[in-house]
C-alpha cells in the first residue's frame, strides 16, 4: 500500500513538473522591443503600455503575425494580433493609435544572428536608404543597442 502511494505521488510530481511553461507576457519582456511588420517596417516601443497601443493601418494591414525583439534579442511572434476596438471604430478611425492584444511565442532566446536577418528583412527603409556603414554596423551588432544604433532607432 506505502508503495502504491510512493509511486503515485512520485507519477503525479513527474506529471506536474512537466506541464509546459507559461506563455510570456509583455510585462516580462525586456524593454525597449522592437516590433517588425512584413509590410510596413519596424516600430520601436519603449514600455508595455507603448507596445498595447499601435497604429490602427500597421494592425489592419497586417498580413501575417509581426516579429518582435527584446533588449536580451529574443524573438517572438505577435500572434492573433487585434485592435480591441470593433470594425465600425476601425472604419471611423483609419489613422491614429489603437488599443491591441495578441499572444506571444517565442521563437528564439538570445540570438543575435536572427535579431539581425529580421531587422535587415523586415526594415525596408534602412535596407534601401542605410549606407554601407550602418549595415556593416548591424551586421558587426552583437548587443540590442548597438542595432538600435545602426539602425537610427
Amino acid at each position: 500500500m506505502r508503495i502504491r502511494r510512493f509511486v503515485a505521488a512520485a507519477f503525479g510530481a513527474v506529471l506536474a513538473a512537466c506541464k509546459p511553461a507559461p506563455p510570456p507576457s509583455p510585462e516580462t519582456l525586456a524593454y525597449p522591443v522592437l516590433v517588425l511588420f512584413e509590410q510596413s517596417g519596424v516600430v520601436r516601443h519603449d514600455d508595455v503600455a507603448d507596445l498595447k497601443e499601435m497604429s490602427t493601418q500597421r494592425v489592419v494591414n497586417a498580413n501575417s503575425a509581426p516579429f518582435l525583439i527584446d533588449s536580451k534579442l529574443d524573438v517572438y511572434r505577435l500572434e492573433k494580433l487585434a485592435s480591441t476596438h470593433g470594425g465600425l471604430w476601425l472604419m471611423a478611425n483609419p489613422v491614429g493609435r489603437t488599443e491591441v492584444t495578441f499572444e506571444l511565442a517565442r521563437v528564439a532566446q538570445g540570438d543575435a544572428a536572427q535579431a539581425r536577418a529580421l531587422i535587415v528583412e523586415r526594415d525596408v527603409d534602412f535596407r534601401y536608404q542605410g549606407d554601407d556603414a550602418a549595415k556593416q554596423r548591424l551586421a558587426n551588432a552583437k548587443t540590442f543597442a548597438e542595432m538600435l544604433a545602426a539602425i537610427g532607432r
